[in-house]
């Protein structure tokens, strides 16, 4: 079934996370220090789920680099934890993003995001990428606070457009977000980045393409 609405998420999936990873391994003093820290940030978001807690991912960011650093044995401040973490904000768009977003645009499809980072930080995160305009609408899980993969935020996600569920598709560059979005009952496209793979346990995405562009035409071509 041709989906309506063209749903992205953010972090590593359109935004080019290198400065980001570059920062926070530095300040943890590990080539391994971002991988740490982000298997951190996405256990304890899922840890506030399972829970019935919520912090924004921004406070967990946080409060999992202090995790992350006593792991490695590495001593850090909150000025150095900020400042690494504002560097989120300023990430930059793949240059196939724009291209795709066009394509499927031009196309007829609706186009909106859905990240596990707060509203403001998506907001900012859009304008210094200079993708705001290709959105129709900008949800994050800040609205209501259950973090993907929940099953109960992708059916947020499509109640807030006004499609059934079945009706959306998931663009990400993560399996473990594909996998919650086809549990979910959307269809899904994976994006494959470096170093990003697919669950193998879980069904399996309507589409994959090396980059947005590439998942674009795709799309493009199969409803033709």
């Amino acid at each position: 079934m041709k989906p309506s609405t063209i749903i992205f998420d953010v972090n590593e999936t359109m935004l080019d996370m290198s400065p980001l990873k570059k920062k926070i391994n530095n300040l943890l003093g590990s080539s391994k220090g971002f991988s740490i820290w982000f298997v951190m940030l996405l256990q304890y978001s899922l840890v506030d789920n399972c829970t019935d807690i919520y912090h924004d991912f921004i406070a967990i960011a946080n409060a999992t680099l202090d995790m992350a650093a006593k792991a490695l044995n590495k001593s850090i401040n909150d000025k150095e934890k900020k400042e690494a973490l504002a560097t989120i904000k300023e990430l930059s768009a793949y240059p196939d993003v724009a291209i795709g977003l066009k394509i499927l645009k031009q196309n007829g499809f609706r186009l909106a995001t859905l990240t596990n980072s707060p509203l403001t930080t998506l907001t900012a995160q859009l304008k210094n990428s200079n993708l705001t305009e290709y959105f129709e609408a900008t949800l994050s899980v800040d609205t209501i606070k259950k973090y993907k993969p929940s099953l109960e935020t992708y059916k947020w996600a499509a109640e807030q457009l006004s499609i059934n569920v079945g009706d959306a598709m998931l663009v990400a560059a993560h399996g473990w977000d594909i996998a919650g979005a086809l549990q979910a009952g959307m269809q899904a496209a994976f994006v494959e980045r470096k170093g990003q793979s697919l669950y193998p346990l879980s069904t399996k995405p309507q589409f994959i393409g090396k980059d947005i562009e590439d998942v674009a035409n795709k799309i493009v071509s199969h409803y033709k």
